[in-house]
């Protein structure tokens, strides 16, 4: 079965006084069919673990595998672009592009025809909440929670295998967080997908398979 590992990662840096370890020793493995939270305190090294393991960064020591293979050593572009979608706490959404074209961009990159990457993106903006009236506006014309759900779409409709989401809730009220969790859930246990969420939602957290505590950057519990 196919599996993100984290081996020994150790992530540092230097700031103006000193060099701090934001992760320290951390290993885990997340494989496909499961949805897992991460919890800790701010700064406890969350965000810095999750963009690791969306190729965005690499570890200072240790390691980060898929499949087997290390990120270090793969295309990183590659890597994200085909295997890993990132759900971002400022959306990252593109303001020239409507909210359509905004969840269809990864299977546009991708060369998808633009009917059928269009008809995907829909399918999965309708699906977290969104209406058909809203397709053709741009993102600074919705709300915060709006844009997290067309950011949360278009992890969606790219399909990948890997879904990383960073408090994917925190714009949402509780009716709408309960309906993305759902579909998170679905998206790891129908359809097989991994699915990794950073939260301090503890309703969130309650509803992934296994649950990871982080502080002070190491892992100190798995439930």
């Amino acid at each position: 079965m196919k599996c993100l590992q984290a081996n020994d990662v150790v992530y540092a840096y230097q700031n103006k006084y000193q060099t701090v370890r934001a992760l320290n020793g951390v290993s885990a493995d997340f494989i496909l069919g499961k949805m897992y939270a991460i919890i800790g305190a701010s700064g406890s090294g969350k965000t810095t673990f999750l963009s690791l393991l969306a190729g965005l960064d690499v570890p200072s020591a240790g390691s980060i595998t898929w499949n087997g293979e290390s990120t270090t050593r793969i295309d990183r572009d590659n890597y994200r672009l085909e295997y890993v979608s990132v759900i971002y706490q400022n959306f990252n959404l593109f303001f020239h592009l409507t909210v359509l074209e905004n969840a269809a961009y990864p299977l546009y990159v991708r060369k998808m025809a633009k009917r059928e990457a269009d008809i995907l993106a829909r399918e999965k903006l309708l699906s977290v909440g969104l209406k058909d009236e809203q397709f053709r506006r741009f993102p600074n014309m919705l709300s915060g929670g709006e844009q997290q759900r067309v950011a949360i779409a278009r992890a969606l409709a790219a399909g990948s295998e890997i879904i990383l989401a960073d408090e994917p809730t925190g714009n949402l009220d509780s009716e709408n967080s309960r309906k993305i969790v759902e579909i998170l859930q679905q998206s790891a246990h129908a359809e097989g997908r991994c699915v990794i969420i950073v939260t301090h939602d503890p309703a969130v957290a309650q509803a992934a398979d296994v649950i990871l505590h982080m502080q002070d950057g190491k892992l100190i519990a798995e439930s």
